[in-house]
């Protein structure tokens, strides 16, 4: 394995940055210099077997630059132990793409999500976000979002401020656990990388293409560092703020419902319908929308390096970054009620509703403010002591913090009802369908104006999640200085406590009542804003001229509700309430929880390099124990009894306010982990790797409160509940590969790999009781009632038997009593359940043409099995999201300081969530999705470089449907993004 420690540095390697930057170069176990040798590059196995199978570098030509940084990268890519990818920034202070998510999915296996056209977290062999764990040199990060995430979001780092990174796509037993797709470890520079000074600056300008006109928002960055006192000494700092304004145009449906008969009333259908099981399928809504996004990031780092003596190496650093993003979204649309409501119908053969004419109901408009704010902060310690020649003692520790908060407040307003007559609904023309409205006389869609718009409701959130993570590890490592075959052992220790606390609070619903005709016209004209809709995702099928509502009105939430909160609500008895001012408003949380784990862990590793039949043969083999703890302690409101108030309505009574309920849980992992690889020829090398991973369960799943449903009426009777004993994750890893070098900076390769996972979370329910909550209505009062009904020759129905009771009892409703039979509940709660086989191949290959400055990457990414979503079931099921194929095409060009690069990404249609936003049990696909980046440099002199990036240049957009491909979902238009700046250099 390579060290970190046994090398000079990791900005050494900045040169290899080309060769990494977009190519699927499975390299840089640790950060290193190809051009120092490490112990393990001159350690006696390699002076004689292995030295008959290496290149003859004595006939080598001298290169520098894209040349030699290719050649760089295969030399490490040959001497990796295990599956490690990686990507380094090209030179100090600078990574190849704008995002880092960008440029990690130019690694095989690797696909991202993408948020408001830009890369926000990744997926790895199929595996999703909160299943890769993510470290900042080699320590774990908090997750980043609110609602108990785990999951980092690379949005909130600057590419600028990053060295390498890492992605280790198999198990090593000093490697943390908690990522079963991947460990991704995030590099940032030190001053002992280089000694003496070193600087650069860069400023871009950035137009956001999705803004209207020429629009650019501003990006700055910076880094120093320099060593004193006969390099004793070290300090760098790194900053970089940037601004980016664009806005998202999109369309969606919040989900598809599944009809019954009563759903479809008397209207006229026209069933074209093959589906064996006779499901229907219709759109709950149609919605268009326009979101303006403003956002701001900040890094920082200071780093301290300090070499009180030749043996003793100390670090001292803090890294802290800010990002907000204030969304401004206005929208427009209809909800479809069904029943008698529905006038017609068609279904095509699939079940699904292609077209429908539903009677009246609004054309609703809504105004959203969202302000998004994550905040993290990493205060860190290491000591290196060489304490002998081959003894190095390694202490390393740090604090870090990472809050977010997210809060919104939308207010919905609608064309009044009591005016439309229909909403037309076809999908059968267009991509994104066609939604139109017919108005009683003289109104219609094309002269609608503010005279009608009456209020409706809104509300106001606030999410704020706190994670914080103490962690310190203690690592040794020994080499042998001899020629046998044991070549190193490493041991560690590890200490992590992880506190998560995740808080929800909700205004409720704030109204003027609901389509109150008192209210048409009320609201000040001046508050609405006349929108076209005619340029709204023009240019794709359904958007642009095809929106046949050829306007909306946009308008401020806030300035609504506060104009709104003077005038009488819905009752006329008094005025409705004003959004409160932030947060804090007295209200008390809806969720409060507080997950703790504590995570102690030890590992054992040892390396082997020897020769076998003449070949070169190592291998590194190691076992990872670790021991977590869990405490989650959420609030709750305690039941005490049910209430009986009428013959179908029941009411559970509570404890005043909310009580704080813990739980705990404990497990322990064994983590083994091998890797080896044999060079069968001087060009051809095999590798194979076993390993044993983990991923914690999602937070929400531990949280230890039972919440009691509130109107327990029969058939109904429910409560749900986390679960803070679930098992994680655990993946058995395997993988094969197959190197062929064809020269020192050209390859081809080919890796097979197999994760069976087990311990996926799945809802159980089951028959419970709660003590002390009885059931009244199967009493002895109700059994006396059910006689006397019975007696007087009556049906015995709820209705008679509450009545009877009323009669002999005086009394309205009826609290179970403690000799009353026990109430009855279906229990829902997450538990550990399947197992799923994952495999597939991957396929990567660079090459250089000769000396011409141009070369080719390219890699694909075909993962299959995992769990198949059934389409036709419509029962609750289990399935694997994120799964799909995925390639990556690079070419670039490097000679007389210019470099170009251009970059085809592609990913295949996948299943996104099995679940909609209004429906749970309802599957969200994304369809296929293809990126082309490009970007171009020109060395003005060896100090500064003049450079254009292009993102998505073709304007790529996304698109999401449901069951089948008709059941449209989301389609968000792409736009290209271009940055244009000078970068200076000492």
């Amino acid at each position: 394995m390579l060290m970190r420690g046994n090398f000079k540095s990791a900005a050494s390697v900045a040169g290899m940055a080309i060769a990494l930057a977009y190519g699927p170069t499975a390299a840089l176990a640790q950060q290193a210099s190809p051009a120092t040798a490490s112990p393990e590059e001159t350690h006696a196995p390699e002076a004689h077997a292995a030295d008959a199978h290496a290149p003859d570098e004595s006939q080598a030509i001298i290169v520098t630059g894209l040349r030699k940084s290719l050649a760089d990268a295969v030399g490490i890519k040959r001497n990796t132990q295990g599956v490690v990818d990686a990507i380094t920034s090209e030179d100090i202070g600078k990574m190849p793409d704008t995002n880092l998510a960008e440029s990690i999915q130019r690694i095989p296996g690797v696909s991202i999500d993408r948020a408001n056209n830009e890369g926000s977290r990744v997926t790895v062999r199929g595996f999703g976000p909160e299943f890769n764990l993510v470290t900042l040199n080699g320590r774990s990060m908090p997750g980043s979002g609110t609602g108990g995430t785990r999951s980092f979001d690379f949005a909130n780092i600057s590419a600028d401020g990053v060295s390498g990174i890492e992605v280790f796509k198999t198990g090593r037993a000093d490697v943390a656990s908690g990522g079963i797709g991947s460990t991704i470890d995030i590099h940032t520079a030190r001053p002992f990388d280089h000694n003496g000074l070193r600087a650069s600056a860069q400023i871009k300008g950035t137009d956001d293409t999705s803004r209207s006109g020429f629009h650019v928002t501003p990006e700055f960055s910076g880094l120093i560092s320099d060593t004193f006192a006969d390099d004793r000494i070290g300090v760098l700092l790194n900053g970089s703020y940037s601004e980016r304004d664009s806005q998202t145009q999109s369309a969606y449906t919040r989900g598809w419902l599944n009809l019954g008969e009563a759903d479809l009333g008397s209207a006229t259908i026209t069933n074209n319908s093959t589906n064996p099981l006779g499901h229907v399928w219709a759109p709950q809504d149609a919605n268009w929308a326009v979101e303006n996004h403003h956002r701001t990031r900040f890094n920082g780092q200071a780093v301290l390096q300090f070499k009180p003596t030749d043996t003793i190496v100390g670090t001292v650093d803090y890294t802290y970054a800010l990002y907000k993003d204030h969304a401004l979204k206005n929208s427009f649309g209809a909800w479809f009620g069904y029943g008698g409501a529905l006038t017609s119908a068609t279904i095509d053969p699939h079940g699904t509703i292609t077209n429908l004419v539903d009677a009246g109901s609004d054309l609703s408009y809504t105004g959203t403010d969202d302000k998004q704010r994550n905040e993290l902060s990493s205060l860190g310690g290491n000591v290196k002591w060489q304490a002998l020649d081959n003894l190095t003692v390694v202490a390393d520790a740090h604090h870090s913090v990472n809050t977010s908060t997210d809060e919104s407040q939308f207010y919905i307003v609608g064309q009044d009802q009591n005016y439309s007559i229909n909403k037309i609904f076809d999908s059968t023309k267009t991509s994104i369908p066609t939604t139109t409205w017919t108005f009683q006389s003289p109104h219609n869609v094309n002269n609608l104006d503010t005279s009608l718009i009456t209020p409706l409701f809104g509300q106001h959130n606030f999410n704020r999640q706190r994670t914080s993570i103490n962690e310190a590890k203690l690592e040794t490592e020994w080499r042998n200085s001899s020629d046998s075959g044991l070549h190193a052992i490493k041991v560690g220790v590890n200490y992590k406590q992880t506190k998560t606390a995740f808080t929800v609070y909700n205004s409720g619903n704030i109204s003027n009542g609901y389509y109150d005709p008192r209210l048409d016209g009320a609201l000040p004209s001046s508050l609405f804003t006349k929108v076209s809709s005619s340029t709204l995702l023009n240019g794709m099928s359904g958007g642009g001229s095809g929106i046949l509502v050829p306007y909306f009105y946009s308008f401020n939430p806030f300035a609504v509700s506060q104009a709104l909160a003077g005038l009488p609500n819905y009752n006329g008895t008094g005025p409705a309430p004003a959004y409160p001012s932030g947060y804090g408003y007295g209200a008390t949380p809806a969720t409060d929880n507080l997950i703790k784990e504590r995570t102690f862990s030890a590992y054992l590793q040892m390396q082997f390099d020897t020769e076998f039949n003449g070949m070169r043969f190592k291998a590194q083999a190691g076992v990872r124990y670790e021991h977590t703890s869990v405490t989650s302690a959420s609030l709750q409101n305690t039941p005490v009894s049910v209430t009986w108030n009428n013959p179908t309505e029941f009411q559970t009574q509570f404890l005043p306010g909310s009580q704080t309920y813990t739980a705990g849980s404990s497990y322990n992992n064994f983590l083994p982990a091998i890797d080896a690889s044999l060079q069968i020829t001087r060009r051809l090398t095999a590798r194979a790797s076993y390993s044993s991973t983990i991923t914690r369960s999602d937070l929400n799943s531990l949280v230890s409160t039972q919440v009691v449903n509130a109107n327990p009426h029969a058939g109904n009777r429910t409560i749900s509940s986390g679960n803070p004993a679930l098992l994680p994750y655990t993946s058995q890893n395997f993988d094969v590969s197959l190197e062929y070098y064809v020269k020192n900076n050209s390859y081809f390769s080919v890796n097979y790999f197999v994760k069976q996972v087990s311990n996926f979370i799945t809802q159980t329910t089951s028959n419970v009781t709660i003590p002390g909550l009885t059931d009244a209505s199967a009493g002895a009062i109700a059994q006396r009632a059910t006689a006397e009904v019975l007696a007087a020759g009556q049906q015995a129905s709820p209705q008679n038997i509450f009545a009877q009771m009323m009669l002999d009892t005086g009394q309205q409703s009826f609290v179970g009593q403690p000799n009353d039979p026990l109430l009855t509940w279906q229990l829902t709660k997450p538990s550990n359940g399947p197992t799923v086989n994952i495999h597939g191949f991957e396929f990567a290959g660079q090459y250089v043409f000769g000396d011409t400055g141009f070369g080719l990457q390219a890699n694909v990414s075909l993962p299959a099995g995992g769990a198949h979503y059934d389409n036709n079931n419509i029962l609750e099921q289990f399935a694997l999201p994120g799964l799909s194929k995925s390639y990556n095409i690079v070419g670039f060009y490097e000679k007389h300081g210019f470099q170009t690069r251009i970059a085809w990404n592609h990913r295949g249609a996948f299943l996104a969530a099995i679940s909609q936003p209004l429906y749970a049990n309802q599957p969200t696909y994304t369809a296929a999705y293809g990126q082309l980046d490009a970007s171009a440099s020109y060395d003005i002199n060896r100090h500064a470089t003049v450079f254009v990036d292009a993102v998505n240049i073709l304007g790529a957009s996304q698109n999401q449907y449901g069951r089948y491909t008709n059941q449209f979902l989301y389609a968000a238009k792409g736009y290209g993004r271009y940055q244009v700046g000078v970068r200076v250099k000492l």
